[in-house]
C-alpha cells in the first residue's frame, strides 16, 4: 500500500459475491461462475488466503475506471499479480491455444490483457503483457517463456510505460517473480512504434481470470494491484521479496537459508540484466 496503488484486492474472501478494494478508493468487484475461496494463498503463513477459477465461466469483474487505463495518468501503468497455474496444457481462443486472463478490453474497446499459451502450442507456456489499440488486432507485448510446474505460484508484472508509437522506445516490459524478463530493450515485439499503437480509455470493465469471456483460467489468483504509474525495478524487487520472505517464515532454518540464496540469485540476475541486456 506504501506505493498508492489504484486499487488492490487481496482476494481472500470466505465468501463471495464481492471482491473488495483494500485501498480508500471503492473499485470492489464481483465474482461469478463457481470460485473456490479460502485457498492457501501466495504469500505462505499470511491469514489472507488465495481465490481458485476452475476455467468456464469463473472470474471476477471490476466496473471499468479510468484509472485502470494506460493513457490517464500520463506515466503509465502497472499491473501485478501473483498467478499459480494449475493446468498447463488447455483448449483456447485459437487453433494455437492461449487464454487471456486478465485484462481490460472488450470488441472496440480493447485496452491490455496478460496472455498465456498452452504447454502445447507454438510457444509452450509463454506469459505475456499486450496492449491494443481499441479496434484490437496486434498488439505490442513483452513476455517470458520458462518451463512451468503446475500448481507453482509466480509473480507476474506488467508494466505499459507512458506514450503511445510517436514515443520512441516507449512500451511493454514484464517481469517473472522480481527480475525483468521482456521489454523494448530486448523484444522489438514490445514496442508501441512496433504495431503503431495509441492507447485509449474504454467502457470495458476490468476481469480476474479471463479477459472478454471468450477464455478462461483454471489456477489461482491472489494479491492483484494496479498503479497509476510504471514502477521501478527496484518498486517490483521489493514486492516480490515481501511476499517471499514472508513464505519462508516458519519454515525453519534451511527454507529460509534457501530462500535467502534464491532472493539473491535474482537480485544478481536483474543487475547482470542491466549491465549486459541480456
Amino acid at each position: 500500500m506504501t506505493k498508492l496503488p489504484i486499487a488492490y484486492w487481496r482476494l481472500g474472501e470466505l465468501k463471495g459475491p464481492t471482491a473488495f478494494d483494500a485501498t480508500k478508493h471503492g473499485h470492489d468487484g464481483t465474482y461469478h461462475g463457481t470460485p473456490t475461496y479460502g485457498e492457501v494463498g501466495a504469500i505462505k503463513g499470511d491469514p489472507n488466503t488465495a481465490i481458485k477459477l476452475g476455467g468456464y465461466r469463473s472470474y471476477i469483474e471490476v466496473p471499468s475506471s479510468k484509472g485502470f487505463s494506460q493513457p490517464t495518468s500520463g506515466q503509465g501503468l502497472t499491473v501485478e499479480v501473483w498467478v499459480r497455474p494449475d493446468v498447463l496444457v488447455f483448449e483456447g481462443e485459437t487453433g494455437d491455444p492461449y487464454i487471456h486472463w486478465l485484462g481490460k478490453g472488450d470488441t472496440g474497446q480493447y485496452e491490455w490483457a496478460l496472455r498465456f499459451y498452452s504447454e502445447e502450442s507454438t510457444r509452450p507456456n509463454r506469459i505475456s503483457a499486450y496492449i491494443w489499440n481499441p479496434a484490437g488486432s496486434l498488439g505490442a507485448g513483452a513476455y517470458f517463456q520458462d518451463k512451468l510446474e503446475p500448481e507453482e505460484w509466480i509473480h507476474v508484472v506488467a508494466c505499459y510505460a507512458p506514450g503511445d508509437e510517436t514515443d520512441p522506445g516507449a512500451g511493454v516490459s514484464i517481469y517473472k517473480n522480481g527480475v525483468l524478463r521482456g521489454g523494448p530493450a530486448t523484444q522489438h515485439g514490445a514496442l508501441y512504434s512496433a504495431f503503431d499503437i495509441v492507447p485509449a480509455h474504454g467502457a470495458a470493465p476490468l476481469r480476474f481470470g479471463t479477459r472478454d469471456l471468450k477464455s478462461f483460467l483454471i489456477g489461482g489468483l491472489d494479491e492483484v494491484a494496479i498503479y497509476p504509474r510504471v514502477l521501478t525495478p527496484a518498486e517490483i524487487m521489493d514486492n516480490y521479496q515481501t511476499g517471499i520472505f514472508a513464505r519462508c517464515r516458519g519454515g525453519g532454518i534451511w527454507r529460509f537459508l534457501v530462500c535467502v540464496w534464491a532472493a539473491a540469485y535474482r537480485l544478481l540476475a536483474r543487475r547482470f540484466h542491466r549491465s549486459f541486456g541480456g
